[in-house]
């Protein structure tokens, strides 16, 4: 999956943000959407590249917990994380 998003990545440059869906092998800064009722567990533990999770569940992290239901406030952690603003 990374040399594949790699050659991808190579189409759309230059560009400041590209967010993908999906691509979880990948060596790249993450969001890690999680809810309780999937009953799936969490990725982050074992996850260095994950930095923040968005969940509508309480979680038990160290990374920036952020509310699923706030896309604004998902968007403002994006690009404060991504040094766009």
């Amino acid at each position: 999956p990374g040399a594949w998003l790699e050659g991808q990545m190579k189409h759309l440059a230059p560009c400041a943000l590209l967010l993908v869906e999906g691509v979880k092998c990948a060596p790249i800064p993450k969001l890690e959407v999680w809810r309780a009722e999937t009953g799936e567990a969490l990725l982050h533990p074992n996850d260095p590249h994950i930095v923040a999770v968005a969940s509508d569940a309480k979680v038990d992290t160290r990374l920036p917990l952020l509310d699923l239901n706030d896309a604004d406030g998902i968007a403002s952690f994006v690009l404060k994380e991504t040094r766009l603003v």
